[in-house]
């Protein structure tokens, strides 16, 4: 049972050797594998960005927000399907968050995260999930997960 992190996710799309290798390793040798429409809203985001910067020079949510009221989406669809075949070829289950604001809060402040890490810790504690597959090692700071690699 492993939770899979936005920068995995990434990582695999775009073939970063040698994370890429290390994520379909835990990928492959998961019974199950799980994220969250949190984890999912990440990971599209940053394949936007890297798209755009890419493709059109974006640098900061001003341009590309920009950059995306003059194109529209429709150059970054095919990141997009990557993202929903990938999640599929690995058959990840999608968790809804779970977490109420004075949990969010409690845990940033505790464990040093940012909000959205708080969610993702709190959502893997809920369903019982006890490893994420990230390269955020903030995540090491939390006693109820344990990081893979």
């Amino acid at each position: 049972m492993i939770y899979v992190d936005s920068n995995a996710l990434v990582y695999l799309l775009h073939d970063v050797k040698p994370k890429s290798d290390l994520v379909i390793d835990a990928l492959s040798s998961s019974d199950e594998v799980y994220t969250s429409l949190r984890t999912i809203e990440e990971a599209s985001y940053i394949l936007v960005r890297i798209y755009l910067s890419k493709h059109y020079g974006a640098r900061g949510i001003h341009q590309i927000r920009e950059i995306i009221r003059k194109y529209g989406l429709e150059p970054v669809k095919d990141e997009l399907a990557t993202l929903r075949r990938l999640l599929s070829d690995y058959n990840v289950i999608i968790l809804q968050d779970k977490a109420t604001i004075n949990e969010i809060h409690e845990t940033m402040i505790k464990y040093k995260l940012l909000p959205g890490d708080a969610i993702i810790a709190l959502t893997c504690k809920h369903y019982g999930v006890d490893t994420i597959l990230t390269f955020d090692e903030d995540f090491r700071r939390v006693p109820w997960l344990k990081v893979n690699p």
